[in-house]
């Protein structure tokens, strides 16, 4: 099993396979017959950038879109769309440098315009990444091949943002329109052909002669996309020989490298946590109290269940930034070590030795059980709430529950702090503001090197001191491929960038 933990063994990986295993001029021509079949853990839900998600998602979208910027394997970024970019001196103008001579399937030019109609739209519309573009207040067209965004305030997450799918340009003539949930038209290296392509059983991409980036390696013809939700149905067609890679779990794993697959277990960007949401005691009083959120912090084993439920693949952790940053500390991490009778005294001196119950929507993760009977341990009784899984999502964010237990996103700081600290954050549901808390933010959001590092370290210990949330860590994703696929896993995301797919030697 290949096991990467850190950047740096990413880095190793993507550099092995690219001298090792990964197409090279020649090899592309002699592979450029090659069908790369994929099991997806979902169908897509749009093809519209603009209403794009992460994560697994993005899987979707990269065949068809290209984004502004490219981010690597090993975290760097490098140019697609917008070739270059820099800032102004303050850090709230980005220039961008876009590529020209590159058009969409109609002839539509791809320029500025083409540029500032996608931004826009993304920005002021309802998807679940406009808030990675949120600090942008105008975008003005300098010319045909040159754009500026004017930031309110600067952004150290808005290149990582330009590189997801809040960074991808549809053709201007379909932003907006019902057509571009269902057929994609993007400058990506495929086109999806939607005579062979059966919705919900399976997609069928086709490689373009034309594509303008031959900077970019792609060494199969077609890409075929196979909804799966169920890991049985994965795994048994992973041994088949039916697709050539899969999102699987720890405990498929050890049947699959017996099998001969090729199993990969790397970072995942996202932490698994309690998070509560009702720090202002709004819906469940006992939890304005700080005692009490670190009772509940204390009552976790998180060794243990890592152990139990993750085969101890993942960083348990006291604190919600990724451990792949520079902000992540894991002398932190002692702060709430594994302790009932500490969370039982903690309880009594905050007034609630008789116990408290708190309200959390059931979610269909390995954890939830135990974590019900360690809170119960201490005198925090759950009741898991039943909510139809098409609805999970939206309750989960709706301000009727005090915490909930789910795995969040969390790539860069900054990232993390406008995703689920700040006032606006779309998981700080609540809406809590703190005065120091708000000093903080803004001082990191501000601060240059070195004083930035300073900055999170302060948001970080504040966050923990305070108990604002309880996480138990992040955990490994783990992805395998058959004998005869290479896959490089890609930095912070789920699963592989479809340029990190390769036949075997």
């Amino acid at each position: 099993m290949k096991h990467l933990v850190t950047v740096a063994a990413v880095t190793a990986l993507t550099l092995l396979a690219s001298s090792a295993c990964a197409p090279t001029a020649q090899t592309s021509s002699l592979h450029a017959h090659h069908v790369l079949t994929l099991a997806t853990v979902a169908d897509v839900a749009t093809f519209a950038p603009q209403q794009a998600g992460d994560g697994h998602a993005v899987q979707w979208s990269q065949p068809v879109y290209d984004t502004l910027i490219r981010q690597l394997p090993d975290g760097s970024f490098v140019g697609s769309l917008a070739q270059e970019w820099s800032y102004d001196e303050a850090g709230t103008v980005l220039t961008l440098d876009l590529a020209d001579d590159v058009s969409f399937g109609d002839g539509t030019v791809f320029d500025s315009e083409a540029v500032k109609i996608n931004l826009e739209a993304t920005r002021d519309g309802t998807g679940p990444l406009s808030t990675q573009l949120a600090s942008i207040t105008d975008i003005n067209i300098v010319d045909a091949d040159t754009v500026e965004l004017r930031l309110a305030a600067p952004d150290p997450s808005l290149i990582r943002g330009l590189s997801q799918p809040s960074g991808m340009i549809a053709n201007p003539r379909a932003v907006g329109t019902e057509e571009l949930a269902l057929e994609p038209d993007g400058t990506g290296p495929y086109s999806l052909d939607l005579e062979r392509t059966v919705r919900g059983s399976n997609y069928v991409f086709v490689k373009k002669d034309d594509y303008w980036n031959d900077s970019v390696e792609l060494p199969y013809s077609e890409l075929v996309y196979i909804p799966m939700t169920e890991i049985t149905a994965r795994v048994n067609a992973l041994q088949a020989g039916e697709v050539d890679g899969a999102y699987i779990d720890n405990n498929t794993m050890k049947q699959l490298e017996g099998a001969g697959a090729s199993v990969y277990s790397y970072p995942a960007a996202g932490v698994v946590g309690l998070f509560i949401l009702d720090r202002e005691g709004e819906l469940q009083p006992a939890l304005k109290d700080v005692r009490v959120r670190q009772a509940i912090n204390y009552a976790l084993d998180r060794e243990g269940m890592l152990d139990q439920f993750r085969l101890g693949l993942g960083t348990a952790t006291d604190q919600i930034f990724n451990p792949q940053t520079e902000v992540y500390r894991a002398e932190l991490n002692d702060r709430y070590a594994f302790d009932p009778d500490k969370a039982r005294a903690l309880m009594a001196e905050a007034g609630y030795a008789d116990g408290i119950t708190i309200e959390i929507p059931e979610i269909a993760f390995p954890e939830m059980t135990i974590v019900g009977q360690q809170l119960a341990d201490v005198g925090i009784t759950v009741n898991w709430a039943k909510v139809a899984p098409t609805e999970l999502l939206n309750e989960m964010r709706s301000g009727s529950y005090p915490a909930i237990l789910m795995q969040l996103q969390s790539t860069d700081p900054w990232q993390a702090i406008q995703f689920f600290v700040s006032p606006t954050a779309p998981w700080n549901v609540l809406g809590t503001s703190e005065p120091e808390l708000t000093e903080l933010i803004n001082a990191a959001q501000n601060a240059t090197e070195p004083d930035a590092a300073a900055s999170y370290d302060a948001i970080n210990e504040y966050l923990i001191d305070n108990a604002w949330f309880a996480p138990f860590y992040f955990p490994d994703n783990i992805y395998a491929s058959s004998a005869e696929t290479v896959v490089t896993p890609q930095y912070q995301q789920g699963v592989p960038s479809i340029y990190n797919y390769a036949p075997a030697s």
